[in-house]
């Protein structure tokens, strides 16, 4: 990045992004913490929280569908935030392609998985209660 070196050298304020897959950090915006490519549970942060109060109105059946449709809303959420900065990076002319990043097999299964950093945790919506229509009486 010789073109940006006062910016990702040494000192720099993006130099932690040198050299590294930043992909986690791009979609949390921790970017303290999150300067690695592992996605996994990330898409927690798109998962509304709970509450014992909303929750108690929904049946089991209900329920399951919600939580299935909020699961798959956040896995794009993920994939449209990664692709997001992806897209940026590829068409801005301030950045060129120098490389890519090779992998051993499976790299992206191995080690714990990464704990959602706290701002990413507390970005997090709380779940809306379910809506009935009314009947006509």
């Amino acid at each position: 990045m010789s073109n940006g070196a006062r910016f990702y050298g040494p000192g720099g304020s993006y130099h932690f992004f040198a050299g590294a897959d930043a992909s986690r950090a791009f979609v949390t915006s921790c970017f303290q913490s999150d300067i690695n490519p592992d996605l996994r549970g990330v898409e927690e942060m798109f998962m509304p929280k709970s509450t014992l109060e909303v929750d108690a109105l929904f049946t089991a059946a209900e329920m399951k569908e919600r939580v299935e449709q909020e699961e798959k809303y956040a896995k794009e959420q993920v994939y449209k935030a990664l692709k997001h900065w992806v897209d940026f990076f590829e068409n801005s002319p301030k950045y060129a392609k120098v490389g890519t990043v090779k992998r051993e097999k499976g790299w992206e299964t191995k080690g714990e998985k990464p704990e959602l950093c706290q701002k990413a945790k507390d970005s997090r919506p709380v779940r809306k209660p379910p809506v009935r229509e009314e009947k006509e009486l």
